[in-house]
């Protein structure tokens, strides 16, 4: 086996690809400091890195401002690494599909407000893309959420690979891009401070950095037994990865109940579709030839039939009245003479008041696989795993790379698992503070740029916890410092001996709208797919002014690092 594919950790070891990309990119950042007036070489250079957090599309944009605002002050070339949590990915992952995204960030803002205003990719092509993941074994909520939520919200669907992100994050252009997930199974079991439960994603290596153990991105996926690759698998394309890093809006009750809510207004599109397209006539409004995308029923009629199949499942998963919904499935059925759906569908609608919710979605999964069998068609077999998905709450499903090797993440159990779960890392901290503080990494100053919603100091109180349980270098949190979380200013500075800088800002604060701090957050709210072109533009505006009202701060906190050349930990 090639070392590329499988990497043990020797406590001193970043990827090849890494050290390449921070070593040319060092001469990038010195430069940029003899702009700014900051005498320094590379001995005692400072190693910025850029954290922006999760916050759904608000993130995304946010960050794109940020970045837009660092390169306007002269800032942007004097970081290290940029590394996102949910939101941030997607705008992390659109600025490196060019190899030198910091020359022209000004463009891509442009490019970035266009592509937001224009309409989504379409319910069909949406449909369609989720229809040939289900053909997938490991297809879960994250294949749902990412040809849904992620082509509907930043309106496209990325086909391009993370490893085709190379040349824009090694050739010294761009700061080197680390992408966070967490551990499902890890993080229920050790929640957030355990080092295992967190997981990295770059263009060269993919893995646990908390127990050193790493996979070539490109192998990402594939089967491994022992160490070695017994298969391999292609690897998942962005829209994929961006469904799978922005995948938590909120906790898990808020986003399955979300979630039910959304599917039903896919629904909703899906029939307004097959109307439009359609010739009059069939179930319940819908056609009779409806051009529902995968499908191979003999009978054009049966053409309706997952489309209410998937509406009775969300509405009895919702708790809503369904016997229409039934009452349609059943005529079709018996005119069919479909015996075990119809038979199977009568007990269901019989019975379904005296189950549960998990207990009604078992059984519309064993309906739904009957219709399978009877009728045929990828359609049923989306509806059939969805269900089965949202029952179990299975996300990010993904071939385990440590199954059954002799690394040291045995105590964890990992090397027991055929498979992992790989999770939007807003679930633990919603800015990856532990994936920069890889002792490897030596990133002396953070710039956190906070685009959460609710308490804007919850990442930096989760960190400091996060960061005492495992022993690693963090300045002390000062309570009363962070103590009115309804009232933030623009900047906070953590410092403290031996341990890195950190300068949190906070999206909306006293400085950037005063007055008017609940009235933001409550408009740019993290499960918003939408905003119109001028309502961008306010949120970039806001987002910038953090970096513009603060330069000079920042600047003083490069300068106080570089003066103090003994700045490792």
């Amino acid at each position: 086996m090639e070392r590329s594919q499988l990497r043990k950790g020797d406590g001193q070891e970043l990827s090849d690809g890494e050290k390449e990309a921070t070593s040319n990119r060092k001469a990038k950042v010195l430069k940029c400091l003899e702009s700014l007036c900051i005498a320094c070489d590379e001995d005692n250079m400072p190693n910025i890195a850029v954290l922006g957090s999760g916050g759904g599309l608000r993130a995304m944009i946010a960050l794109e401002g940020t970045l837009v605002e660092l390169k306007k002050q002269g800032l942007l070339d004097a970081v290290m690494y940029l590394c996102g949590v949910s939101g941030s990915t997607w705008c992390m992952s659109f600025l490196y599909q060019e190899k030198d995204w910091t020359e022209k960030v000004q463009d891509l803002e442009k490019c970035l407000c266009d592509i937001l205003s224009k309409p989504s990719v379409g319910i069909q092509e949406e449909f369609t893309i989720a229809t040939h993941a289900a053909e997938d074994e490991l297809f879960s909520l994250t294949d749902v959420w990412a040809s849904f939520f992620v082509c509907e919200t930043l309106k496209q669907y990325d086909k391009t690979k993370l490893f085709e992100h190379d040349d824009a994050s090694r050739n010294g252009k761009n700061p080197y891009p680390i992408y966070a997930a967490i551990e499902a199974n890890q993080f229920h079991k050790a929640r957030e401070n355990s080092p295992g439960t967190w997981f990295e994603f770059t263009p060269h290596e993919a893995g646990f950095p908390g127990l050193e153990a790493f996979v070539d991105t490109k192998y990402l996926g594939s089967k491994f037994e022992g160490g070695k690759l017994t298969e391999k698998r292609e690897e998942k394309n962005i829209c994929y990865l961006q469904g799978l890093w922005g995948s938590a809006l909120g906790s898990m009750d808020a986003n399955k109940e979300y979630l039910i809510d959304f599917l039903k207004e896919i629904f909703r599109k899906l029939r307004e579709h097959c109307c439009a397209v359609g010739e009059a006539g069939g179930l319940q409004g819908l056609p009779v030839s409806m051009p529902v995308i995968g499908t191979d029923y003999t009978s054009e009629h049966c053409q309706g039939v997952p489309l209410l199949l998937q509406e009775l499942h969300v509405y009895a998963s919702a708790g809503e009245d369904c016997e229409g919904i039934f009452r349609h499935l059943k005529e079709f059925l018996k005119e069919e003479n479909c015996n075990n759906s119809y038979l199977k569908c009568c007990e269901v609608s019989e019975t379904r008041d005296l189950k549960s919710c998990e207990e009604r979605m078992v059984v519309f999964a064993e309906l739904i696989w009957i219709f399978e069998k009877e009728l045929g068609g990828c359609s049923c077999q989306l509806l059939r795993k969805t269900i089965t998905c949202l029952l179990y709450w299975i996300w990010g499903c993904t071939n385990n790379f440590l199954y059954k090797s002799s690394h040291d993440a045995q105590s964890t159990g990992l090397t027991e698992d055929k498979l992992i779960y790989l999770i939007d890392a807003g679930i633990a901290i919603n800015s990856a503070y532990p994936l920069v503080l890889r002792p490897q990494r030596k990133v002396q100053l953070i710039l956190s740029f906070d685009f959460s919603a609710g308490d804007p100091f919850e990442t930096i109180k989760k960190t400091a916890i996060y960061c005492k349980t495992n022993h690693i270098p963090f300045p002390k949190i000062d309570p009363e410092e962070i103590k009115d979380p309804d009232h933030p200013s623009d900047c906070y500075i953590f410092r403290g001996k031996d341990v890195p800088t950190v300068m949190h800002f906070p999206l909306f604060n006293t400085i950037n709208c005063p007055g008017k701090i609940k009235d933001f957050r409550d408009k740019f709210t993290t499960f918003t797919r939408h905003y119109s072109e001028d309502d961008v533009k306010e949120l970039l505006k806001r987002a910038k002014m953090n970096v513009s009202n603060n330069k000079e701060k920042i600047l003083n906190e490069i300068q106080q690092i570089v003066s103090s050349s003994t700045k490792e930990f």
